[in-house]
């Protein structure tokens, strides 16, 4: 019995910023064994969140999660992926499929922003910018 995890990205007409998904899913693909990991985009890139959710299906997924890479429990998360979700179960009775929470308020993103602003202000050194 195999689960599925569908990453959800925004998507972007910028093909770099595309890719970050891509390679998040390889990452997290890594990660998980042997879990199905799919992507799909809300607009804007391919493949499709209803896409991403039969691709899941197709490859013999028994359950889904889907997992937003955003930030917040905004209307795409609570509306637009809810609705993608009940679309999904209407097609696939049998497979259970939920909406997990966004990146949101977690400790680890503490850590992850100071370690961010650490590697910019050593980007500003190296390169001698004083502009903020």
């Amino acid at each position: 019995m195999s689960s599925a995890i569908l990453l959800v990205a925004h998507g972007s007409r910028r093909s770099e910023a595309n890719a970050d998904l891509v390679r998040l899913a390889e990452m997290v693909s890594a990660e998980v064994g042997n879990k199905i990991v799919e992507i799909g985009y809300l607009e804007l890139a391919q493949p499709s969140i209803p896409d991403g959710l039969r691709k899941c299906a197709e490859r013999g997924a028994m359950s889904v999660s889907i997992l937003p890479y955003f930030l917040s429990q905004g209307d795409h998360v609570n509306r637009d992926l809810v609705q993608f979700r009940n679309q999904f179960q209407k097609e696939f009775t049998d497979i259970p499929c939920v909406v997990c929470p966004p990146i949101g308020l977690h400790s680890l993103l503490v850590e992850l922003m100071l370690l961010r602003l650490k590697e910019g202000n050593e980007a500003k050194a190296s390169t001698g910018s004083d502009s903020e």
